[in-house]
């Protein structure tokens, strides 16, 4: 195609300021809540609500057309969702579970120290006293309608789709596109995590936006990535609450 004919390629402008701004405003509200109870107990609301409407004020303020049905700000097919839901729980969490107990295992052993109190409780894989945390089905929702819907939407719908107008994936992986964007996102959900509290191990988080955004493309929706988003967290808080 001549050059003259060809689009120009997509800014960065907007999607990075939004979420330099979600970021600023995240970290502001943890470190205001360690000292004002009230902030506390509403900052995950705020945040929720900052990931929803974030989107449409960025794009608002920018004046640049976001299709969000092309961003996946809908339910999709359910029968594909369930599919791919089912696919990324039978890869993902089988390792997740041995390297729970691989983790835990040497940092409770040879590195006892550096996790504190908290291998004062860890009984090794057979200490297992499975129950459910308190307030179960309150945490399961919360987990899903306060964290994963919000984050899912303004990483896996907005950024995503953003970073795919200007670096479209070109590579496909078990039937979803995969490429630079879903790197960038995930990276930038790392960041993110870590600059709100500045605990190096939410860095972590890079891998399964992996499979979050990996879920995102294969369904065309945020939705299944929204429900395994709760569903790996409530299993870490499962183990957690079984093995400690």
């Amino acid at each position: 195609m001549p050059e003259a004919h060809q689009r120009p390629r997509a800014s960065l402008t907007e999607p990075l300021a939004a979420w330099a701004a979600a970021i600023v405003v995240a970290a502001g509200l943890f470190w205001l809540g360690r000292a004002a109870d009230f902030v506390q107990r509403n900052m995950q609301g705020v945040i929720a609500c900052m990931f929803l409407v974030g989107p449409y004020l960025a794009t608002r303020v920018s004046k640049r057309p976001f299709d969000e049905r092309a961003a996946g700000l809908y339910v999709g097919s359910v029968g594909r969702g369930a599919r791919t839901l089912g696919l990324a729980l039978a890869v993902t969490w089988p390792a997740f579970i041995v390297g729970f107990f691989l983790y835990y295992g040497a940092a409770c052993g040879d590195h006892r120290a550096a996790l504190g109190g908290l291998c004062s409780r860890w009984h090794g894989a057979g200490g297992v006293n499975w129950h459910l945390p308190d307030g179960f089905l309150l945490l399961a929702l919360s987990q899903l309608l306060v964290v994963a819907v919000p984050e899912e939407v303004f990483f896996r719908g907005y950024l995503l789709a953003r970073f795919e107008e200007r670096f479209p994936s070109r590579r496909q992986l078990w039937g979803a596109a995969v490429g630079w964007p879903l790197v960038i996102t995930s990276a930038l959900f790392a960041a993110g995590h870590f600059l709100v509290d500045l605990q190096p191990g939410r860095l972590a988080v890079f891998f399964p936006a992996l499979a979050f955004g990996w879920m995102r493309s294969r369904s065309g929706s945020v939705a299944p990535g929204a429900v395994f988003h709760a569903l790996c967290n409530l299993l870490s808080e499962v183990l957690h609450e079984s093995y400690f």
